[in-house]
């Protein structure tokens, strides 16, 4: 599979092989099997926690609701679970916002430039993935290499929920 399409599918869909914010993480555990690592957030709490399959790394809350989901694109390679098998698999991810929107176009994914609040050499794109209320999705692209911003490099990838009060 290529970059594209997984990126595609993530704005979309707001996940990645299944894995989305407001999911049940104990069902992504029973499709996929356990995660290869994971770890609290903050040292000095027990919840909220992270646990990665691959290069995806899904955030919980202590009910166990999926509330990030990340794609680590800033390595040479990214290993992404398969939505059926679990096995993980190796792809490229060097990806530019000119491709990605290009991709999004041809999909017929909307986006929309998010209003930068600082002044970091970066910007971020987001989508709001449909069926998902209250999931949107962010593509930040880095700037400091690049003076053209359509072939800005992607930097990073995550959904995150906003609506989820736990219990």
């Amino acid at each position: 599979m290529h970059m594209l399409a997984v990126l595609t599918e993530f704005g979309a869909l707001g996940g990645i092989a299944g894995i989305h914010p407001l999911g049940s993480f104990p069902d992504v555990t029973d499709r996929l099997g356990p995660p290869g690592k994971s770890g609290r957030i903050s040292d000095d709490q027990p919840w909220p926690q992270w646990f990665s399959y691959g290069d995806v790394v899904v955030e919980t809350c202590a009910c166990h609701v999926i509330t990030k989901v990340s794609i680590r694109t800033w390595y040479d390679t990214i290993r992404i679970p398969d939505a059926h098998s679990g096995e993980i698999r190796t792809i490229t991810p060097a990806t530019t916002f000119r491709e990605l929107r290009a991709a999004f176009s041809e999909a017929g994914l909307p986006w929309r430039l998010l209003p930068q609040e600082h002044s970091l050499p970066q910007f971020t794109v987001e989508t709001e993935p449909a069926g998902l209320a209250g999931v949107s999705v962010h593509f930040t692209f880095t700037t400091d290499e690049t003076p053209d911003q359509l072939d800005a490099p992607l930097h990073s990838a995550f959904a995150v929920e906003s609506v989820h009060l736990c219990p």
